[in-house]
């Protein structure tokens, strides 16, 4: 069992005749557990309410993960992904239940009960620019938990929001099911009968992932014969989130001798190459040569780099 011990902030420094506030971190030890679980530090004071007679203002995090223990993997919001389960900053008058809730992404507050707290609402002109210095904190806190995770050798998965796409890109990355098995690349030179799906990029993504180095990976079965123009488009995308890369992810990883063409591959982690199985979660795109994009009797290995995008089953 892994034992995990990281210090989040949990508030920023802050000063006005309102509210004195300082900045404050929480170290928490929790042990990873199969499944998923829901993490909330101990509430701390971490600063007073001058207005509220000097109050103190408690604050704690919250945050939900889930780990998969057979596969060494481990899912997490990210900072910015718009969810229930990101991490969340809970604000609130000690002695009181009037919470406030905070988010890294556009959400603020995320119920209405909170705008009517008699007492305690941070996005008024009493507080000015505290809504955002409270986001700031969040953003940071997620931020720790990732690295924390991946200084474990875990596969990390993060949630995040698709990218903003045009479209002709959204029409170059879209993806077939036949019978609720992935079938491979859209085509839009090939007919289609009933028992296939075609879905588009926003409904199976799911958002970004760290391997750990020189972690396994093999072809998914049914990618490699893609048109050309939709390889280069997977190979954009990951381009987009991690910069063009130079050159194959497991280069000359034996037996592969390396080609300089890349492709944006389709991959799943272990060392055979299969069809993905209905109800899948983790395909991953990377970077890798045509050589062993189109090798399905190989593996591969996180060599050069470990970042991918990560793409869920959309029947999951």
């Amino acid at each position: 069992m892994k034992t995990i011990t990281i210090t989040l902030p949990v508030s920023p420094d802050y000063h006005n005749e309102s509210a004195e506030l300082q900045k404050t971190e929480y170290t928490l030890t929790f042990d990873l557990q199969n499944g998923t679980h829901r993490v909330e530090t101990t509430p701390v004071p971490v600063g007073k309410l001058i207005y509220l007679e000097n109050t103190n203002l408690m604050a704690q995090l919250s945050f939900t993960y889930t780990y998969e223990e057979e596969n060494n993997m481990i899912t997490i919001s990210g900072p910015d992904y718009t969810a229930e389960d990101a991490v969340c900053l809970t604000t609130f008058p000690e002695g009181t239940a009037e919470y406030a809730y905070q988010r890294g992404s556009e959400i603020k507050i995320s119920t209405e009960k909170a705008l009517y707290n008699p007492n305690w609402n941070y996005n008024t002109p009493m507080t000015p620019q505290l809504e955002q210095l409270f986001t700031n904190t969040v953003k940071d806190a997620s931020q720790v938990l990732i690295d924390a995770f991946v200084k474990e050798d875990l596969t990390v998965q993060v949630k995040t929001q698709p990218p903003l796409l045009t479209s002709e890109e959204h029409e170059d990355l879209k993806i077939v099911y036949q019978n609720g098995v992935f079938a491979g690349f859209y085509n839009p030179q090939e007919q289609y009968g009933d028992e296939f799906v075609v879905k588009s990029i926003y409904s199976v993504w799911g958002g970004e992932v760290t391997f750990s180095k020189n972690e396994n990976f093999a072809n998914v079965i049914g990618s490699t014969n893609d048109p050309k123009i939709a390889s280069k488009s997977w190979l954009q995308l990951w381009a987009d989130q991690y910069g063009y890369p130079s050159c194959c992810t497991s280069l000359n990883y034996s037996p592969v001798t390396c080609t300089s063409s890349l492709v944006g591959g389709h991959v799943i982690l272990g060392r055979k190459a299969q069809k993905v199985a209905t109800g899948s979660n983790s395909v991953y795109i990377m970077p890798i040569c045509k050589a062993h994009n189109n090798n399905d009797n190989v593996y591969m290995a996180a060599i050069i780099y470990q970042k991918g995008v990560w793409l869920k089953n959309y029947m999951n």
